[in-house]
């Protein structure tokens, strides 16, 4: 059964890889290399792990019964703390919806800016593939702007020239992904004066997913100091090897005019959802997994040595800041399809760029195993069309 068109507008990239991606598996067997999906090969750490177990074992008679919509007051006041602490920007406990992984809380968003009626949503791609087809599933348009062509970072020209009457919000992923861009200050100076200019008032979405990805230790540059109209996205899963147990949250800062009636309808939606509250034992693991720290040493092994496979083999990498991502430009004439079936025909899974909405690209995820990268390496660094 096909859905709406405009909902199987977005999905078709996706299909069209997941396709590539069967084909491969059955085809490489045990000799896959999987660069594509960002799961983490290693697993949790023994301190994530810990943090778990002594949720489970201290959950109590009704620890693991239901919660709040939004989430338990002590987790929520849990994050609004650690948020303030390390951004310097002001949050209270109210301003803090729990969700089940950044998914559900975009899709909160998405549906809360729904409701001040249609309207369009800017984003800068290359994005997340699903952006689009959350907005589209939630009545809203996406606009989608490109990045600067050569350096991968915001285009604040086309950003204004997109801004209109019509837009209810920019959507920023802050590292990026796939580009792992991370925006400088003087980039969301100038963006904040752009919304602060533009005339429906727009609502900044920053998507900090991968804000503790930062294998190189560079400090995290957060858009909520600069821009009064911000709201964040956030998920554990990503730093932490837990993408599956999806505990994410918004967070609304107490700045924020309409900040408090804003988290409120954000609460109500999550039980108009149905689906957006993450688990009970997350939510009493919460407090310690935000004390874990990740060890990036491997990532950034596996970024070496895979930056140089690819300079071996001629390919083109911008400059990036964070992610465990690397993205790489296809050969020039090549088209990004073709180049992904080349590579898997050799048992190496990439995402193509036109999954992110984007053209020219393909992304590396540096999540793999040791062993699947020194097979990825092996290939590209005599390059595909050898």
């Amino acid at each position: 059964m096909r859905l709406v068109p405009e909902l199987e507008r977005w999905l078709e990239p996706q299909r069209r890889f997941d396709a590539l991606r069967q084909r491969t598996v059955l085809r490489a067997g045990a000799r896959l290399a999987d660069l594509a999906y960002a799961n983490a090969y290693g697993g949790p750490s023994s301190a994530v792990l810990a943090a778990l177990q002594r949720a489970l074992l201290g959950a109590g008679e009704l620890g693991l019964q239901y919660t709040p919509y939004g989430g338990a007051t002590i987790a929520r006041r849990q994050v609004a703390e650690h948020l303030a602490r390390t951004s310097g920007v002001a949050f209270e406990h109210q301003g803090v919806v729990l969700t089940s992984g950044a998914m559900g809380a975009l899709n909160l968003l998405f549906r809360a800016l729904r409701e001040q009626g249609p309207g369009e949503v800017i984003v800068p791609v290359p994005c997340w593939l699903d952006y689009p087809l959350y907005l589209a599933n939630q009545g809203l348009e996406a606009r989608l702007v490109p990045v600067d062509a050569r350096t991968l970072r915001l285009d604040l020209a086309a950003l204004a020239a997109a801004l209109g009457p019509r837009t209810r919000a920019v959507l920023l992923t802050q590292p990026g992904n796939p580009a792992g861009i991370l925006q400088r200050p003087d980039e969301l100076r100038a963006l904040a004066a752009l919304l602060a200019a533009a005339p429906s008032a727009p609502l900044l979405i920053s998507d900090e997913s991968h804000r503790d990805v930062r294998p190189d230790g560079q400090p995290f540059v957060w858009p909520a100091r600069y821009v009064e109209r911000c709201c964040l996205v956030h998920s554990f899963g990503k730093s932490l090897g837990l993408q599956g147990q999806r505990l994410g949250y918004v967070a609304v800062p107490a700045a924020l005019p309409e900040g408090r009636a804003f988290a409120e309808l954000l609460v109500t939606l999550c039980r108009v959802s149905g689906v957006c509250t993450p688990t009970a034992l997350m939510q009493l693991a919460l407090g310690d997994l935000q004390a874990c720290r990740t060890d990036w040493s491997a990532v950034r092994a596996r970024r070496a040595r895979l930056v140089a496979a690819l300079c071996a083999g001629g390919y083109e990498l911008p400059d990036t800041d964070a992610t465990f991502f690397l993205y790489p430009r296809t050969p020039q004439g090549d088209d990004d399809w073709d180049h992904a079936e080349a590579l898997a025909a050799r048992g190496v899974l990439v995402l193509p760029a036109p999954v992110f909405h984007h053209r020219g690209h393909f992304r590396l995820a540096l999540t793999c195993s040791d062993t699947m990268l020194e097979r990825a390496a092996g290939v590209l660094e005599k390059g595909v069309r050898a």
